[in-house]
This record gives C-alpha cells, structure tokens and sequence, in this order.
C-alpha cells in the first residue's frame, strides 16, 4: 500500500510539474547555459521596466527546473523586502500577500521599472512553479551599505550574492538586474556586482531586443520612454547566444536576445502621491503639444 501511495503521489507531482511547464517557452540555447556544470551563479542584465524581460527571465527558471535541477532566483529588490517577497511564494491569501508587497516603500514609491507590474506578475509566476518545485526559492539581494563611493551599491550586491551561493551549494542562481551590474568588467569606473564572485563561475546574459518601449529612470525623467539595448548587428530571433560580440555594451558571455521590441511595464502599485521630482520632470516633458526629445 505504502508503494502504491508513494507511486501515486510521485505521478501527480509529474501532473502538476508538467502543467506548470506547459505554461512556460522554453528559450532557443538554454541548454548552452545549463550543460556548464561549472557555472553556479547567472547573471540576467535587463533594461529596467519592460513587459518582455520578467517574462523571459521566467521561462528560463521554468526550463532549468524542468531539467531536475535545484534553482534560487535572486532578484534586484531590497533585502527589507524577504519576509514580504516569502509571502507571495508562500501565503495562503495571495491577496493579502501582494498587498504587503505592494506596501513597501521601493514598490510604493519606485519609478525605476522594478516594481513594475511584470515583475509582480514574475513573482506570482514563481509562487505557480513553487507547487511543482518546493524547493525554488527568491532571494533580494540588494543589501544595505555605508559610504558614497561609486561601486558601494554593487559591492554590496556582489558579496550578498556571493554569500547566497555558499548557503546554497547545491543551486544554480538565476540573477535577474540591471544590465551594468552583470559585467565582467569595470563599464563605470568600478567593479559591477558580478566581479565579486568567482570568474569562473559566473555566466553574464545581456538582454537585447528590437528597440520598443520601457518604464525607467533616465535624465529625461521616469516613465515611459523609447529605446531598448537593440542586437549588435543583424536582428536575432529569440534565444541565448553565447558570444562576447554580440553584447552592445560591456563585457559578458553574450546575449539573451528577446527577438521582440520592448512594451513598457507601469508600476504595479500605481503611481504615488505626491509624484515624485523624476515623475513630474517626465510628465512636463511628455503631455501632448510638448515637444519630445
């Protein structure tokens, strides 16, 4: 009886996994990525603030688990945020899950794209492949720090996540973040978050697209605005392609090219009163009659 029962709760964790996959698009070239049995820690660098990017960093935590491997998501959100973060993985009451979330002060208040709804939309994502997968964890990364040093914030970030893959041996993390922070190299004068863990165990992905739209921070304000990182080159269709080349910017491992252009993601708390100065220099700019640059 007791193998029949074991039989059967085995076959519909099967059911359940092969739902949760058929959910998810698998991406042309993953497999490039998770054969590299040395690789403990990959890196995802995004324009902030699009519906495209969140999307496609899940399809490839959805592909990873449905290859037996065990996964840590890491996600540019403050550490403040875990318990909440938890609580969408985990809370009974999704509702009142995501109402603390959206609560806290980065998601109230942030205009970069990273609290935008796609990203909320990632994280219920998770929560979905969480009942195939109990062991998938999130974790915020971006730590606390002292000083004002260029680099502060991302040596921060990079001995946090170092600290994350030794607490988690047995994972592949899968780091979702701005783009400047996955680089091999010095883009601004300092090491990016990625230069703090072991070269060779790292992977560095940046995301390209065909240009479109996304929700950001620039000097022109925070909002919507055009442009995206566009593949060097002839466009790409969507899939991994590890070259150093194809990267418009930087030094990574290649590129995750979307093969799409970019559709803006607005914040998924709704926008906050008062606006912030970033909001209101955007809309001045922006309403119609005005002229865009």
């Amino acid at each position: 009886m007791k193998i029949l029962l074991h039989f059967l709760l085995a076959m519909g964790l099967a059911i359940d996994a092969a739902a949760a996959i058929a959910a998810c698009s698998p991406i042309p070239g993953a497999d490039q990525v998770w054969s590299k049995a040395s690789v403990h820690w990959v890196f995802v660098g995004e324009l902030h603030g699009s519906n495209e990017t969140p999307a496609a960093f899940g399809d490839l935590v959805c592909d990873v688990l449905a290859r037996g491997k065990r996964v840590t998501v890491a996600l540019e959100r403050p550490t403040s945020e875990q318990a909440a973060l938890d609580g969408i993985l985990t809370a009974k009451d999704l509702s009142a899950a995501k109402t603390v979330l959206l609560q806290q002060p980065k998601w109230k208040d942030g205009m970069d794209g990273r609290a935008s709804e796609a990203m909320l939309h990632l994280f219920i994502s998770m929560r979905e492949l969480r009942k195939s997968y109990p062991d998938l964890a999130i974790v915020a990364f971006d730590a606390p720090y002292t000083g004002t040093a260029d680099g502060a914030r991302d040596g921060a970030m990079g001995r946090f996540l170092l600290a994350v893959g030794k607490t988690k041996p047995k994972d592949l993390i899968l780091i979702l973040v701005g783009n400047a922070h996955a680089m091999h190299a010095p883009e601004f004068g300092y090491d990016p978050a990625a230069m703090y863990l072991p070269s060779k165990e790292i992977l560095s992905l940046e995301v390209t697209d065909r240009g479109g739209e996304s929700w950001y921070d620039s000097d022109d304000g925070c909002g919507p605005t055009k442009g995206g990182v566009e593949d060097k080159g002839a466009t790409k269709g969507r899939g991994i392609f590890l070259d150093p080349k194809l990267a418009p910017y930087g030094k990574v491992d290649g590129v995750l090219s979307l093969g799409v252009a970019l559709t803006s993601s607005a914040p998924a708390a709704g926008e906050p009163t008062p606006l912030p100065d970033c909001r209101t220099k955007f809309l001045s700019k922006h309403r119609p009659g005005t002229h865009h640059r």
